[in-house]
């Protein structure tokens, strides 16, 4: 009844709410903004979908073409270094260390197959090890001695004092060449005598002992000695002011080091020009040998052998010279000597004494042979520096016994040479290796010997094609 009464009491129609702004806009705008920002969102993952796949794109092509790049990048490297490491090795190989050629074609980090001369070149190197041969024996290792050579045939056989024996005892730069080119074409390779003889270690201490020498098949190890080495001012000077000129004898005047850092020689032709290049055994050995570089063991050149009595290497250190130099030009000529002899040092040369007077030890009384050791001690050693070896002037020995004994020997020893060279007087190679010293023969390369004794040289050179037709007759 209550619940009767409660509806009679409302009204039939109630009065209906005025709609609001916001009812209007939730009834009208939010859902269509609702529906924009759908659509706009739903845009933006498109297209950030689309710009991301353009990007990975892009990021894919650039990394395509980088890779590319590294890759081209990464063959021209590894190519460059197969070309350095080839050279490197070719070059190691010219100078018979096949050891340091092998590890340089090791080294490479590229893969061999890949460079077929590579490869080839390494197993090349390594065969050539394989079948090395052993030389074991000075006594079967050349040593051709030359002097001074010629520059001028045409000054020196004419030289009215010393002409003939210039013809004799002397070849010339030009038959030179033939000499080298001989050698070089019968498989002659240059060492030197810390190659083929070495101290050794002993119960007694240290002792002088034969060096195993190990040569591709078909090499032959060969030394060359130079000596007399001091361009005297009797070959040079021809008009007696001890200065070299157009009437000296056709020798070169000096060795110097020319503005490249190149041994050269200084030389004055016949018409009174002062040149420079090769007009003696040191440039011309040196040219040679750029141009083979298998001619040399692991860069050995020559012995350059001096005597002191009239300077060094064409310059004026004897001390007679300093009363006609002067204090000063005199320092300088000393100066000179001493750049030209590190210089041969640093370029594979060997100096050696020729006694201090040009003479011959043999011959001369123990007295004598002191006095001659003393003016080498007083004036070329401070110059030089110790030398151990010694090659025998005048075609003279301290003795014919092995091994070597007596006061001449002990007071050589004294001085501190041991490297002995001596002659082969019928072209018989032979060797002494002692516990305190090594002793071995040179065969002298004259204009004599290739004429008159030509069976010395036989299988090594060829005296016919090597003499010069200016000679003439050749005094025995």
């Amino acid at each position: 009844m209550d619940e009767m009464q409660n509806q009679q009491s409302r009204p039939i129609n109630p009065r209906r709410r005025k709609r609001t702004k916001m009812d209007i806009f939730k009834e009208s705008y939010l859902p269509v903004i609702l529906a924009g920002l759908t659509l706009v969102f739903v845009l933006i993952c498109i297209i950030g979908a689309i710009v991301q796949g353009a990007q990975r794109k892009k990021l894919a092509e650039e990394a395509e073409i980088q890779a590319s790049i590294d890759a081209q990048q990464e063959q021209e490297r590894i190519t460059a270094e197969a070309s350095n490491i080839l050279s490197t090795a070719t070059a190691y190989a010219a100078n018979y260390d096949f050891d340091k050629a092998i590890e340089t074609i090791e080294s490479f980090s590229g893969k061999l197959e890949e460079f077929p001369q590579l490869s080839a070149t390494l197993q090349q190197y390594r065969d050539t090890k394989a079948n090395m041969v052993v030389w074991d024996d000075p006594g079967n290792v050349l040593n051709l001695s030359f002097q001074l050579l010629i520059a001028d045939p045409i000054r020196a056989f004419a030289d009215e004092n010393y002409g003939r024996s210039y013809n004799r005892n002397f070849v010339t730069t030009e038959e030179f060449r033939f000499i080298l080119e001989q050698l070089y074409r019968n498989g002659y390779v240059l060492v030197s005598l810390d190659d083929i003889v070495e101290l050794t270690e002993t119960e007694e201490g240290t002792a002088y002992a034969p060096k195993a020498l190990y040569l591709p098949v078909g090499k032959k190890p060969l030394i060359l000695t130079q000596t007399h080495v001091n361009y005297n001012i009797f070959m040079t000077d021809g008009d007696g002011d001890k200065l070299p000129d157009k009437n000296g004898a056709g020798f070169a005047s000096k060795l110097i080091v020319d503005a490249s850092g190149n041994l050269q020689n200084e030389y004055i032709d016949r018409d009174g020009n002062t040149l420079t290049g090769e007009y003696d055994l040191v440039p011309i050995l040196n040219s040679f040998i750029k141009s083979n570089p298998d001619f040399s063991y692991r860069g050995a050149k020559a012995i350059i052998a001096v005597t002191g009595y009239d300077g060094l290497f064409g310059y004026r250190t004897n001390s007679e010279a300093k009363q006609w130099l002067g204090d000063d030009a005199y320092l300088q000529q000393i100066e000179g000597a001493k750049r030209i002899a590190q210089a041969l040092r640093e370029d594979g040369y060997d100096i050696a004494c020729y006694t201090f007077e040009n003479v011959g030890y043999g011959d001369m009384s123990l007295t004598q042979m002191q006095y001659d050791l003393q003016k080498w001690n007083d004036e070329v050693v401070p110059i030089l520096g110790t030398v151990d070896i010694m090659a025998f002037a005048q075609i003279s020995d301290i003795g014919d016994q092995s091994p070597y004994s007596g006061e001449k020997f002990d007071e050589l020893m004294r001085s501190g040479f041991r490297y002995y060279l001596g002659f082969c007087q019928d072209g018989a190679l032979w060797a002494d290796t002692q516990p305190n010293y090594f002793r071995q023969a040179r065969i002298l390369v004259t204009g004599s010997n290739l004429q008159y004794n030509p069976q010395w040289f036989e299988g090594i050179l060829d005296p016919v094609q090597v003499l010069s037709n200016t000679r003439g007759d050749i005094p025995q």
